[in-house]
């Protein structure tokens, strides 16, 4: 799967906004469920599959977090521009 990721530290309750070109999956997650998705384990996440050109996400705890877009498989990506904004609490 080839993905665009972003990686920050926020505190509870920052906003995380993400605008994309396509429909695509967008999620957000901690650090543990990042080094999961890499390694192909189960994980956990926020967000989803997102039809609309944009999305929003509150971060719900202190730490390091991972915004991750797929583009979709190794052999077709999708070609997918986005951007990730961390909003001030």
């Amino acid at each position: 799967m080839k993905y665009l990721h972003r990686v920050f530290k926020a505190k509870k309750g920052t906003r995380v906004t993400v605008q994309i070109s396509e429909p695509t999956k967008v999620m957000l997650m901690g650090d543990y469920n990042y080094r999961q998705y890499k390694e192909h384990k189960t994980f956990s996440y926020h967000g989803g599959m997102i039809e609309e050109s944009s999305c929003e996400f509150t971060v719900p705890n202190d730490g390091l977090w991972h915004i991750v877009i797929e583009k979709g498989s190794y052999y077709e990506p999708k070609p997918i521009t986005a951007s990730v904004e961390v909003l001030a609490k």
